[in-house]
């Protein structure tokens, strides 16, 4: 930067945006108060973020409309304009500094995107390599850039990328859940009175009116908006996630094998009940149903039979 002293242009668009934490704030004036170029710099750097504060999002940037103001707000205090060899160099400073401004002002305040899985569920990487999976009927608001955050309707899963400066944010409704790098499901929808988060993997915390809890990978917290009482409580042996992710903590075969069925709309049954209460602790990452099955037969010692009509059964001696 011109002047004396080193500071950082993103501090700077952090404290012109009005973003800066305190540590930001301190360095900026700071370094703005240890020469006049740098408290002139600032002044600037102000004026042309307040040629794109208008609007919501970052407007298209009118140059000759912008050079008009920037020229106006140039002259002395008697009205004499300044010369020509002094416009033409900060002129060009001006324009380095309108597009570098102009592009980190994208990142700070960036576009929404809107997402919503109408008649299946929807599959999508956000612009900070987060995936987002939406189940049928649910919506999603983003705003990814130097903040992320997100706003839900309905059953939303996330594999949020790790960015420990950068907290990823959801918002449904009455209910924040932030967390730095995690897999977690938030279900939040118009017409039920409970909003629930599950976690996968990682940490997240859980803010609502009056309370808040910290969840880690295997945990659930249940609001009721109504009685106003936030749970906190052990997952379900139990778990699906997104599309086709099942997760299993100690649940019974019988339990297993109801849930297969259901999810991969195949029949698939055991040769004797004493198989159901053997009790499988797996994971399985969107795998073809032999494959499950295959897996859970090698666990137990158990043999896999494909039946003529499609079927399949699970036989063997136990647990």
């Amino acid at each position: 930067m011109n002047g004396k002293g080193e500071i950082a242009s993103e501090q700077l668009a952090r404290f012109v945006a009005g973003e800066a934490d305190p540590a930001t704030t301190t360095a900026v004036e700071r370094w703005a108060a240890s020469h006049p170029d740098n408290a002139l710099e600032l002044q600037r750097m102000q004026v042309l973020w307040s040629l794109g504060a208008d609007g919501e999002d970052a407007p298209e940037v009118d140059v000759d409309k912008a050079w008009a103001t920037l020229s106006a707000r140039m002259r002395t205090g008697r009205g004499r304009v300044i010369g020509m060899r002094r416009i033409l160099p900060w002129a060009a400073a001006a324009a380095v500094l309108t597009g570098v401004f102009f592009a980190v002002r994208l990142l700070i305040a960036p576009a929404t995107d809107r997402f919503a899985a109408i008649d299946a569920s929807l599959d999508t990487l956000l612009p900070d390599s987060s995936r987002m999976v939406l189940a049928e009927g649910s919506q999603a608001t983003a705003r990814i850039g130097l903040t992320r955050e997100v706003e839900v309707q309905g059953k939303v899963y996330f594999e949020v990328a790790h960015d420990a400066e950068h907290p990823f944010v959801v918002h449904a409704q009455d209910m924040e859940v932030t967390v730095l790098g995690t897999m977690f499901e938030v279900t939040a929808y118009d017409t039920s009175d409970v909003r629930e988060v599950r976690v996968r993997t990682g940490r997240v915390r859980v803010v609502v009116p009056k309370d808040t809890v910290v969840l880690i990978a295997g945990e659930t917290a249940r609001y009721g908006r109504t009685t106003g009482m936030l749970e906190h409580m052990r997952s379900a042996s139990f778990q699906r996630w997104g599309e086709r992710i099942l997760q299993f903590d100690d649940a019974p075969l019988e339990q297993v094998v109801e849930q297969l069925s259901i999810l991969y709309s195949v029949h698939v049954a055991l040769a004797s009940p004493e198989l159901g209460r053997c009790r499988l602790t797996a994971t399985f990452a969107d795998e073809p149903i032999d494959a499950v099955l295959q897996v859970i037969a090698n666990t137990f010692g158990m043999r896999v039979e494909h039946r003529p009509d499609g079927s399949f059964l699970l036989d063997g001696d136990g647990c």
